[in-house]
């Protein structure tokens, strides 16, 4: 490979400038650039990839070989991405030789800002083929391709990731979702070794006695997979090692497709006992959502790899999806709630089959498309395959609070973004993608009606299917079968960044026919709507609003908020002066009955006080779980005494027998009680707390329950007496009937221990830690010690997070939250500035969803004008930080501001 340097590069960029070719007028620049991605989207098509790996065990690199094929109409530069990682901790550096144009060697290649650049002159019109050789690294954390080392039989793992745009740091390639390519992999691996990627294989060719040169004796084993469909960058996928394979033996007998689950070995008695379930819950999907989108499964077969520590709950790489281990093989008994939490990452990783797969967004703005869509349909799923888990009440415990949180913060941002890079992709990822997107698109079906909806949907995918759309194509869908002219209605939802804040207004008019002659008195209900962010936004929204009578008599009314107030209903409570019966008005009007509207949704002083009377004895599921969610809305708002919140969950608690909205209320009370009392409240509240979480956890109705109650218990025991009740469980005194105590579980009582500095728990830590760990026992005894209660062990993880390579991304995750336990604020506060200051390199290194994390540990942990005034600080002294990271900060901060403002507001 010839390399030119700068100053004949810049001589070559000009010259192709002055001759229209080359790809940006700006200069080059790092990543993939929003210019450069659609200027090779014009001229680049027929894109196809061959890639021949070779894979070994312990090695620092993949090796491998490349051919990429291309039609171009005109002979124009061609640019490949390539983000070589440099050389570190002894391994050598990533990279590319001996490349090939159409059979001869390269002439002028340039290398500058991750981009490989041929120049047009040696491209032809038509099929060209660029052939070369790389090399690109393993790591066990910070790399796209990843390697995981199984400590119970030291085997070992390698497996990719490449979303957003990670795949040009294994291999040279056009990584931008709209560039659609076909794959062909051929592996050359240890003959013990499976290999899984996106399609079957087509030829295995068995021991040959080839060596891979990872140890004398190595035996290997050739596989060639079949060619893609076509298939976005981020999309493509392998998985390698010794993995167990279970087959569906049910799937000859069914239209379904091909379905297998690899497993490590050491987990696969667990997954032989899991495997009916998993793949009857796959099937069902899978059935439900052909018929949904009236499209067949459109890839060869529907793989399931459990990866071990995997980076997201999961990954939906065509035909072969990547699901984090511990979300399908439960590490504890479960409660219903993590066996929802494992329907919905199957479900939503099976829609994106579809809504991300067949049908992919042009480019990263559109995030949201695929992400909103596939967990919408994940419950669409739920309710049809799994109905006894009450999806739609479900949806809105599990998404709508997660949405507000975010969305009511400076830090929020529209659900479509502005990505001008994708180096900057990440930055779309969070609460506004995953949890107000599917929440707006539940309230389009309400909105447009389920039919219009579900007609547009699949011409939708049926019009763009293999290739890219936007959400302009999906609008124009929704106008074509509702007949409606939807661009104000969309750019207000997806462009407009904030929520409605919904509340009901009452008012007396008082008439007086003639003077001294008795009046009529009519009460006129209004529903209005307010910005959340004070920036005059008004969002349209069609909703069920219920209202609740003295009699009992209930109504439903759906009514159509276009403008920022709408009369809802009026009562004429006085008829010439006398008393009218007909005429009571409601006693309780809530605006948002079946959760189809978006929005926090306060309650009225009067229908408040109906809630508080009447909240335990009301008997549909679902309206009490938005009562509960109204009510936790009014505490986040200062609003409503946290005491008086908790006060109420003691005395229902008994009465809630679901156990998804059971873990969704002790949620909030665990929140209210750690964070939002004063010293003084949480002394006179915790007894009476402790007691009943304790009664719930031995002798609630089931065992899901019960264990729901337990995992409160380990988060609010504070006393003396709730600790001791603690370690009675760990030496097997005390056991909840119908539990199994298992590592998982005892750790986290350590570590709920060494949070609050429990003389014993330290002792308590070291006996707990076996020579023969697991992995998993390992990583859980890890973040149990993140909890050490003394700056030196503060310290000592603080440089580890920062400076160490070989620690997983996992064990940081796991560790990070009770390193910033809220009980040891005191201790983490002066390592606040630290991270903050680390945010850059962070965003950088670090895969999605790490910075969120981070953030919401380090500045969650935190609870006090001090710390509001460090993070302030940063902000201020930092005026240069990127607008991502900005709003990032400003998102997390607001949870910590919150929390002083309603410490304050309890304060005598």
């Amino acid at each position: 490979m010839k390399l030119i340097g700068f100053g004949f590069l810049f001589l070559l960029l000009v010259s192709t400038l002055s001759s229209g070719q080359s790809p940006s007028s700006k200069g080059w620049q790092p990543g993939v650039p929003r210019d450069l991605a659609v200027w090779r989207a014009a001229k680049y098509s027929n894109v196809r990839y061959k890639l021949r790996l070779l894979l070994e065990r312990k090695a620092s690199l993949m090796r491998g070989e490349q051919e990429i094929r291309l039609s171009v109409t005109e002979p124009v530069d061609l640019v490949l991405d390539w983000r070589p990682a440099a050389a570190r901790d002894g391994n050598p550096e990533a990279r590319v030789w001996d490349i090939q144009i159409n059979g001869k060697p390269a002439g002028e290649i340039a290398t500058v800002k991750e981009h490989l650049i041929i120049h047009a002159r040696q491209l032809v019109r038509g099929e060209n083929l660029v052939q070369l050789k790389f090399e690109s690294p393993i790591a066990t954390s910070g790399s796209a391709v990843t390697r995981y080392l199984d400590r119970e039989d030291n085997s070992e793992y390698l497996y990719t990731l490449f979303v957003p745009s990670d795949a040009s740091t294994a291999f040279p390639c056009f990584d931008q979702p709209d560039l659609k390519a076909k794959f062909t992999l051929e592996t050359v691996a240890p003959v013990d070794w499976s290999v899984v990627t996106n399609t079957p294989v087509a030829v295995a060719t068995l021991p040959d006695g080839n060596m891979t040169g990872s140890g004398p004796g190595t035996r290997t084993k050739r596989l060639l997979f079949k060619e893609t469909k076509p298939l976005s960058t981020y999309l493509f996928a392998f998985a390698a090692g010794p993995f167990e394979v279970l087959s569906d033996p049910t799937v000859a007998a069914t239209a379904a497709p091909a379905t297998r689950i690899y497993v490590r070995r050491t987990k696969l008695k667990q997954a032989q006992l899991e495997a009916a379930d998993l793949f009857k819950l796959n099937r069902g999907c899978v059935t439900f959502l052909e018929d949904y989108f009236a499209f067949k499964y459109p890839f060869p077969k529907y793989d399931l790899i459990l990866i071990p520590e995997f980076a997201y709950g999961g990954m939906e790489h065509a035909g072969a999806t990547f699901l984090r281990e511990e979300r399908i093989l439960f590490p504890t008994d479960p409660t219903a709630n993590d066996k929802l939490s494992r329907v919905n990452v199957m479900f939503h990783e099976a829609a994106h089959q579809w809504f991300g797969d067949l049908v992919t967004m042009k480019w990263f703005d559109d995030l949201w498309l695929k992400e909103g869509f596939a967990e919408f349909m994940s419950y669409q799923a739920t309710a049809a395959v799994t109905p006894e888990f009450n999806a739609w009440k479900a949806f809105y415990e599990r998404n709508k609070p997660l949405a507000y949180i975010t969305d009511t913060t400076k830090g929020t941002t529209a659900i479509w973004q502005v990505i001008p890079n994708l180096n900057s992709a990440k930055s779309a990822y969070g609460n506004i993608v995953y949890r107000k997107a599917p929440s707006m698109l539940r309230q389009a079906e309400f909105y447009l009606g389920q039919e219009k909806f579900r007609l547009a949907v699949r011409a939708f995918l049926k019009k763009h299917a293999y290739a890219n759309a936007e959400w302009s194509d999906l609008v124009r869908e929704f106008e074509v079968a509702s007949g409606l002219k939807l661009d104000q209605w969309a750019n207000t939802w997806v462009k407009r960044r904030g929520m409605p804040v919904i509340t009901v207004s009452r008012q007396e008019r008082h008439l007086y026919p003639k003077l001294g002659q008795p009046h009529d008195t009519e009460e006129i209900f209004t529903l209005e709507q307010t910005d959340a962010l004070g920036e005059g936004g008004v969002w349209p929204m069609r909703l069920n609003v219920l209202m609740i009578f003295e009699n009992g008599r209930r109504e439903t009314k759906t009514v159509e908020l276009e403008n920022s107030s709408t009369r809802l209903a009026s009562f004429w409570i006085a008829l010439n002066g006398k008393y009218n019966p007909s005429g009571n008005p409601p006693r309780l009007i809530f605006a948002n009955y079946e959760d189809y509207g978006y929005g926090r949704f306060l309650l009225d002083p009067v229908s408040r006080y109906y809630v508080l009377q009447h909240l335990g004895d009301e008997k549909d599921e679902f309206l009490r779980a938005l009562w509960w969610g109204s009510l936790w809305d009014s505490v986040r708002e200062a609003d409503f005494a946290p005491a008086e919140f908790l006060k109420l969950v003691v005395a229902n608690a008994a009465n809630e027998r679901d156990e998804v909205t059971v873990q969704s209320l002790l949620g909030r009370a665990l929140t209210a009680f750690n964070f939002y009392l004063q010293a003084d409240e949480k002394a006179l509240t915790a007894p009476g707390l402790e007691a009943t979480l304790y009664d719930r956890m031995l002798h609630a109705d089931s065992a899901g329950l019960r264990i729901t109650f337990f995992r409160a218990f380990v988060g609010a025991a504070s006393t003396a007496d709730g600790r001791a009740k603690l370690k009675q469980i760990l030496s097997g005194k005390l056991a909840v009937p119908g539990m199994t105590l298992r590592s998982r579980d005892r750790f986290d009582v350590i570590t709920a221990l060494m949070a609050r500095g429990d003389a014993d728990a330290p002792a308590l830590l070291a006996a707990e830690i076996k020579p023969n760990a697991t992995d998993d026992e390992r990583r859980y005894a890890y973040a149990a010690g993140a909890a050490g209660n003394d700056a030196a062990n503060k310290q000592k993880y603080l440089e580890a997070y920062l400076n160490d390579p070989a620690l997983a991304e996992s064990w940081i995750e796991t560790s990070v939250g009770s390193f910033n336990t809220i009980h040891q604020a005191n201790l983490t506060e002066p390592y606040l500035k630290r991270a903050l200051e680390e945010l850059p390199k962070l965003k950088l290194t670090r895969k999605i969803f790490f910075v969120n994390g981070w953030l919401a540990a380090f500045i969650g942990g935190q609870c006090n004008e001090a710390s509001l005034n460090v993070v302030n600080k940063f902000l201020t002294d930092n005026s240069n930080l990127d607008r991502d990271l900005r709003l990032k900060v400003l998102e997390a901060v607001d949870g910590l501001e919150r929390c002083v403002r309603i410490r304050k507001r309890g304060a005598p």
